[in-house]
Parts: C-alpha cells; sequence; structure tokens
C-alpha cells in the first residue's frame, strides 16, 4: 500500500481519559504501521509543553500542537502561530474580571490566574491534565515579549458565561468540550487546517489521510478527511460524522480500526 498519512488524537484515543494507559494492541499497531512505510503524527489540543512522555517516547513523525497552531516534523518546528502579547494581556486582564477558572496554553508553559476563586484546587487540576506545574499568569502581564496560544475555561451557565464568550469570540473560535469545559483557539487555526499544512509540506492530498478521534474538539479534523475514525468510546455527535467507528480504547480500537482499512 502507498505510504499514507495516520493522525491520532491522544486523550481518549491513544490513550484513556481514566488513568492515561495505552493499551498493548495500540502500541502493536503503531509499530506496523510504521513499517508499512506509513508517516504517523499526534493532532491535538495540547500544547507542546503538556504533551505526555508516553507518547514523545514513541517518537512519532510530526506533531499538530495547539489546534494547528505549532506544528514539527521529524523535529523540524514548521509552523509556529503566536498571539500577539498586546493580545493576550487584554485577554488575560478582561477573563480575571470574570473570576472563572481559567488555564492559559503556551507552547513552553501552561499559566493559572492564581487570583481566580479556589486556585489551590484548580492547581492541582492543572498538574492532572497538563502533567505540569503551572506559572502564573502575572508572568505575561508583567512581560512585554511572553505569549500563550489557547486558554482552557471552566464556566457555569448564566449571563456571565454568555457575555464572555461573546467577548472571547472576536478573537478566538470557543469549542464547547461539554460539562462548562470550552476550549479557546486562534481563530485561524484548527486540527484541519494542521493536516491540510502537512499534506502541503509533504506533498500529500486528502484522501491520503486517515484521522483518528473521540471528541468534539476532533471534530473539524474528522470532517476535513474522507477517511475519519471515531472510537468506540466517542461522543455519540463525533461517531455521526466519522466515516468508521470502531471499538473503545480498551478494545483494542486502533488496532482494529488500522486493519479495517488495511493500514496494517
Amino acid at each position: 500500500m502507498k505510504e499514507k498519512l495516520l493522525f491520532f488524537d491522544i486523550d481518549g484515543t491513544l490513550i484513556t481519559e481514566e488513568d492515561g494507559t495505552m493499551p498493548e494492541s495500540t502500541k502493536k499497531a503503531l509499530m506496523q504501521a510504521r513499517e508499512q512505510g506509513h508517516f504517523l503524527f499526534i493532532n491535538t489540543g495540547r500544547t507542546w509543553k503538556s504533551l505526555p512522555e508516553r507518547i514523545l517516547h514513541l517518537n512519532f513523525d510530526g506533531y499538530v500542537c495547539g489546534c494547528g497552531t505549532h506544528i514539527f516534523f521529524r523535529e523540524k518546528e514548521l509552523l509556529a502561530a503566536r498571539l500577539s502579547n498586546k493580545l493576550c494581556r487584554e485577554v488575560a486582564e478582561t477573563v480575571r474580571m470574570y473570576h472563572v477558572p481559567v488555564f492559559y496554553e503556551a507552547s513552553d508553559a501552561v499559566y493559572m490566574d492564581w487570583k481566580m476563586p479556589e486556585a489551590a484546587k484548580w492547581e492541582q487540576t492543572a498538574r492532572d491534565t497538563f502533567h505540569v506545574e503551572s506559572g502564573d499568569i502575572e508572568d505575561v502581564l508583567g512581560s512585554e515579549t511572553k505569549v500563550y496560544d489557547k486558554l482552557l475555561l471552566f464556566l457555569e451557565e448564566g449571563e456571565k458565561k454568555e457575555a464572555l464568550l461573546k467577548y472571547l469570540s472576536q478573537y478566538f473560535f470557543c469549542i464547547d468540550r461539554l460539562h462548562g469545559m470550552y476550549e479557546i483557539v486562534q481563530k485561524d487555526y484548527s486540527k484541519a487546517t494542521g493536516i491540510q499544512f502537512i499534506c502541503d509540506y509533504l506533498g500529500k492530498s486528502k484522501e491520503d489521510c486517515y484521522v483518528f478521534g473521540d471528541s468534539e474538539n476532533d471534530r473539524a479534523m474528522l470532517e476535513a478527511v474522507p477517511n475519519s475514525i471515531a472510537m468506540g468510546n466517542a461522543q455519540e455527535a463525533v461517531k455521526q460524522i466519522c466515516s468508521y467507528v470502531t471499538t473503545s480504547i480498551q478494545e483494542d480500537g486502533i488496532y482494529r480500526a488500522m486493519k479495517h482499512f488495511d493500514l496494517i
């Protein structure tokens, strides 16, 4: 088979949401796909700083991070889309007025606002989610050079939520991750634009791409290619837009999907 481009979300696709484990069948499938000459890519909302070590140790060919804003291929940085420091400071100061839990994700750090309610509790959430210690957004507010790439917000229903999302929508695309969690990403970038960038760079078409995902922030990339695979544990709305639904992570979903498409 001609070499293909395989793009994988991380959480809920390659590793479990519950404890971050990866089935042996998934590792086997990735190894066999590489032996077949396919290119393997991570395509994630995570920034480079918060990529799990267990993922980096698998030596993927490339990484599309931060919802298409930061792209690497074989250790070469191909794209780094940055917000301006001025906009970063304006947004952080505005979000602070709403007193909501928020994380600011950069390629080299994850910042939180230590003035937000229950900051200590949310700092533990940051450790569990990003696997890094949180920096202080004051480092950005007091700098003329430091920036972040995206935000993660936790909002309760009400006028405050609607007002804040309306403000952020001027500059960002707001992805509803359900249960009050919103991923705030740069407007001109997505997991889909990341795939297009890689295709252009390697001279491939979207017909050469196979995309694996499970959640709403995978929608853009799953809708962008004809060969889209939803995990069995995916949200129902995600399953409905995919060309194939495999079994769950724990039920060898990645391995079974690759077998189905004759990728291994």
